[in-house]
């Protein structure tokens, strides 16, 4: 197995820790979560207003993308679906292994686990723009941004995220340098998804 798809897939699986849960279904128009709140020197997570059911993609994480969707954010033309602690995982791949992989972690605590790293030595922490109205952080245990590497978390209710990890490999993609930006689009399109069919 490739170091990417071996990447992206630890760092989405260490996140799937927790049983699924469905969370309450609100399709009223959603206002900002607002920005993060400073207590001291630490930030606090928000609160995600207005909860997602997200259930049906929890055990089917591969359908928040389309195929065409997929292609157009990075050229990913295969998924495939793996175990994850407590809910599947899907990666989609390209014919150079650059990889992006995405997962819901229910009844984890939700954006206030991802927000603990803010004191990690050896992870990165960011608030990251709202993802179609819905907050989100760049944060990760272990910083491999620098090696193609980037993590978003997106609050889809107080309890749960889901992540988008992407993993892109030296001078086989023109993402390499540069990744986080694209962990953002990709969770932009599924978010687009999600919403539509929570």
């Amino acid at each position: 197995m490739k170091r990417s798809l071996m990447a992206g897939t630890a760092a989405v699986t260490a996140l799937v820790l927790a049983a699924c849960s469905p969370q309450s279904h609100d399709e009223t128009p959603m206002a900002s979560a607002g920005p993060s709140i400073s207590t001291g020197n630490k930030l606090v997570a928000p609160r995600v207003p207005n909860a997602l059911n997200v259930s049906k993609f929890e055990q089917d994480p591969c359908t928040v993308l389309s195929p065409a969707q997929a292609g157009e954010i990075a050229n990913w033309t295969t998924s495939s679906k793996a175990d994850g602690n407590a809910a599947p995982i899907c990666t989609w791949a390209d014919k150079d292994h650059n990889t992006v992989t995405i997962g819901f972690v229910p009844g984890n605590g939700g954006l206030t686990t991802s927000y603990k790293n803010q004191d990690s030595k050896y992870g990165y922490f960011a608030v990251a723009p709202d993802v179609e109205g819905y907050p989100a952080v760049y944060s990760a245990a272990h910083d491999d941004r620098g090696e193609g590497g980037c993590l978003v978390a997106v609050g889809v209710s107080d309890d749960e995220v889901f992540t988008t990890s992407v993993s892109f490999r030296k001078n086989l993609s023109p993402h390499y340098s540069d990744p986080c930006p694209v962990a953002s689009r990709t969770a932009e399109a599924a978010m687009v998804t999600i919403k539509g069919g929570a």
